[in-house]
């Protein structure tokens, strides 16, 4: 999928007339459904005719609010990783800078006078 503009956009229809379904099959209003989750009407009017955008937050409160959150934790479930995955990750050094800083450098130059060592 290309994710321009365009797409988002078609993919925020997508998903407002879907919870406008799942609103509408448990015949609830749009008022009912702002006061069970907080977020105001005329936000859920705009989401759910796909003219306007809504936050995470919102659409997460919405989720919560039509018994939707268990669909949302299906596909954002967290994946286990292999035990050999945690113990690379684990062991890896942290990088460190190969060549000095330039505050090193000026210090180092500032200590060193003509003359120092050839005597």
């Amino acid at each position: 999928m290309d994710w321009n503009q365009e797409a988002i956009k078609g993919l925020l229809e997508i998903i407002g007339h879907s919870m406008k379904s799942r609103r509408l099959s448990q015949e609830i209003s749009q008022q009912e459904l702002s006061k069970l989750s907080g977020v105001s009407s005329a936000s859920i009017a705009r989401f759910e005719t796909g003219k306007g955008n809504i936050s995470l937050q919102n659409l997460l409160l919405l989720t919560r609010a039509l018994g939707m959150a268990n669909d949302l934790k299906a596909v954002f479930r967290e994946r286990e990783s292999a035990p050999s995955l945690i113990a690379k990750a684990s062991s890896k050094k942290s990088r460190e800078r190969v060549r000095k800083s330039r505050k090193d450098l000026l210090e180092l130059q500032s200590e060193w006078k003509w003359g120092d060592g050839n005597e």
